[in-house]
């Protein structure tokens, strides 16, 4: 829409009505400057064009939000630590049982020792399984025993999509892909990074954090009596693979003493 304006006595234009809008807003027209376009019955106050009246409604001014202050909990160390080496004996007890039961050599093909694809085939179930149960109730079987639940920092269960992307970050900078050293060096970072910032990398940026409830004797007791339980689990399901190393090993070690006896 074109419009003229009367300035200073003088009939100015046409404007484009957004170059008019915009003088309103820098002052240059005022609410009682006339204003004519095609189709007015006259000279009007700017402030009666109905294309421009909504440039001079007051608007409401409101002061920014305040910034977000997130105060990280402590951090738990060892309660964390307990928690995932409970959960990471869990899977291992998991995982080397199917092994097993599928009949495969669980020392000589090593998904450490293996190809890429055998290393993400082993993965993929653990952080599915965990992203699915952080998602759902808030932790994981490690978690609930040392009493420690995942939320972001509005108090909120993580989704499914946000528990995935957690959950990977843990296995990846954390756990190492399960790689003996890979995973002693993710810890220690992750314990260096904890006690100076106050939490992980994959909680400190990412909006997460971990809270703990009082434990108490008896679920301390339960986590180490279920915790020997996987670790004898463990050998249980390894001893056909490992037991007759064991004892050739052992009875290598009496003939050699009872040579050295003689």
């Amino acid at each position: 829409m074109l419009l003229w304006i009367v300035k200073e006595g003088e009939k100015v234009g046409p404007f484009e009505d957004y170059l008019l809008r915009e003088m309103i807003r820098t002052g240059e027209v005022e609410k009682e400057t006339r204003v004519w376009h095609e189709g007015a019955e006259g000279w009007l106050p700017a402030g009666d064009i109905s294309i421009l009246a909504g440039e001079f409604v007051e608007k409401e001014v409101l002061p920014p939000p305040l910034p977000m202050i997130v105060t990280m909990p402590p951090f738990l160390a060892w309660r964390r630590f307990g928690a995932r080496i409970f959960d990471y004996f869990l899977y291992q007890l998991i995982l080397v049982s199917i092994l097993r039961a599928s009949g495969f050599d669980v020392f000589r093909d090593s998904p450490t020792q293996g190809s890429s694809w055998l290393i993400m085939g082993v993965l993929i179930p653990a952080i599915l399984m965990e992203a699915a149960l952080v998602s759902s109730i808030g932790f994981t079987p490690g978690k609930w025993l040392m009493s420690l639940r995942v939320e972001t920092h509005l108090g909120h269960r993580l989704s499914t999509s946000l528990a995935l992307i957690r959950t990977m970050r843990v296995w990846v900078l954390g756990m190492g892909m399960m790689h003996p050293i890979l995973m002693v060096l993710g810890h220690s970072v992750t314990l260096w990074f904890g006690l100076k910032k106050g939490a992980p990398l994959w909680d400190l940026h990412s909006g997460f954090r971990v809270l703990g409830a009082v434990v108490n004797p008896g679920r301390v007791i339960l986590y180490w009596v279920l915790l020997a339980a996987l670790i004898a689990g463990f050998f249980a399901v390894m001893w056909p693979e490992i037991g007759p190393e064991i004892m050739e090993a052992l009875a290598e070690v009496v003939r050699k003493q009872a040579e050295a006896s003689k």
